[in-house]
């Protein structure tokens, strides 16, 4: 397997002749490219968080890739509500005059809903509740975040098959497991903001030994959402060894640590290696004839 070709990224910006924000490339026409991939996402897909990039970058492919990314700078809490209606995905997968070919539609995992949900997830334990772990996570509100989250992708399934992109594959991923700690996200114009598991922890009164187990308990909730969709919608993968592959941020750090830039987002040697798991998975879903 031989991943030679560095993928073009290149951000949509609306349509017309300046559309696509890139020296050299004419969009997803351009004859040079074999490959195809629109993506769409959140933080960890747009070029967001300072200084550490994002997913996309460190890609790499075995034939001329591109990479046409709807997520924009300042797309930092962007839930999948958002993603799932955003017009000109609607247009770039399945309307006539503007719909394009894509060998894969790449959709970040649905973990900015899950920060922001996080404080409605975790709660503080009934007067007769124990200590255990599931005491700090409301079931209710947990079951409900899934399934909010599970009809955005339906909702993106039901776009594709009503165009030229029928048979296109759609892909996500799941998230390595983050650390709550008091450590700010900064972004371009140097915006800050969160962190979010740290205030949800705090806000509830969780004893701080079970703060990393409820942490893991969430993000797995949400693995296994996306993984169901795997057996219901046609053409949907699930990226899931992006899992365990990051050194965790230890509990109490403020600045970056293990492989984590602040709270939510990797380093960009964190990126890199998550990259290379998501490329050997793209790989085998873009060249299914070969080993």
């Amino acid at each position: 397997m031989n991943l030679d070709y560095p993928g073009k990224l290149i951000s949509f910006n609306g349509f017309g002749p300046d559309s696509y924000i890139s020296t050299g490339t004419t969009g997803p026409d351009d004859p040079a490219f074999t490959k195809r991939i629109l993506c769409e996402g959140d933080s960890w897909f747009s070029i967001g968080a300072l200084p550490s990039g994002n997913l996309l970058e460190p890609l790499r492919f075995a034939q001329p890739t591109l990479l046409v990314n709807l997520a924009m700078p300042g797309d930092t809490i962007k839930h999948m509500s958002i993603i799932c209606s955003n017009p000109v995905l609607k247009q770039l997968v399945a309307e006539r005059n503007f719909e394009t070919k894509w060998d894969a539609i790449f959709i970040s995992g649905g973990g900015n809903d899950l920060i922001d949900a996080a404080d409605q997830i975790i709660c503080k334990p009934s007067v007769s509740a124990g200590k255990h772990m599931l005491d700090y996570v409301n079931g209710i509100e947990l079951a409900n975040f899934k399934l909010a989250v599970q009809q955005g992708y339906r909702r993106i399934a039901k776009l594709r098959d009503a165009g030229i992109n029928s048979t296109t594959p759609i892909v996500t991923h799941v998230y390595d497991y983050p650390t709550p700690r008091n450590a700010k996200s900064k972004f371009l114009g140097l915006k800050v903001l969160g962190p979010w598991l740290y205030l949800a922890f705090n806000n509830d009164e969780v004893p701080e030994e079970s703060w990393i187990s409820v942490t893991d308990y969430i993000f797995e909730a949400l693995g296994a959402a996306l993984i169901e969709l795997s057996y219901e919608i046609d053409n949907f993968y699930v990226i899931s060894a992006t899992r365990e592959v990051l050194t965790r941020a230890r509990l109490g750090t403020t600045e970056a640590d293990g492989d984590w830039l602040n709270e939510i987002h990797p380093t960009s040697t964190g990126y890199a290696k998550l990259g290379q798991v998501v490329s050997s998975e793209l790989y085998h879903l873009l060249n299914p004839l070969n080993p």
